[in-house]
């Protein structure tokens, strides 16, 4: 019986301008990430990530997601994330923030990163409505996709 090794990456999607929202779903990144790795790999590198591939979480709040390929494909999937520049119609950039081996250690990567991010952005709301709200929305880590 062999394993089937995969890897998780964690990503930022920073926009070029703060303010533009990217309203992206799992899907969506899937595809387009799906299309860069063909513009630039090819086929064969479309053929190696195709099989294991998925974007397990994504939020809109923070802009992070994670994403999942096998072992043997991660480097056509981190080879073209900083080559991205347009996310739709929107031009964006991926930041890799942490590639890892188990979603454990990735979810416990992407919580810390985003109680920092928590942190940060609590300072600036001032109604006790509002940061029950954005405390919800950034926190929130749905895996059932």
């Amino acid at each position: 019986m062999v394993r089937i090794k995969n890897r998780y990456i964690a990503v930022q999607i920073v926009p070029h301008t703060p303010t533009q929202s990217l309203r992206l779903n799992d899907h969506s990144l899937a595809k387009i990430l799906l299309q860069n790795v063909e513009k630039y790999h090819g086929v064969y590198g479309l053929a190696v990530i195709e099989q294991g591939f998925r974007v397990k979480y994504i939020n809109d709040r923070t802009k992070m997601a994670i994403i999942r390929c096998l072992h043997r494909g991660q480097h056509f999937v981190s080879s073209i994330l900083p080559l991205i520049t347009l996310i739709g119609d929107v031009r964006a950039k991926f930041r890799t923030l942490y590639i890892g081996a188990t979603i454990i250690q990735c979810n416990k990567f992407i919580v810390k990163h985003q109680k920092q991010f928590l942190d940060r952005a609590m300072g600036q709301i001032t109604s006790a409505k509002e940061r029950q709200d954005l405390f919800k929305s950034v926190m929130e880590f749905d895996m059932d996709r």
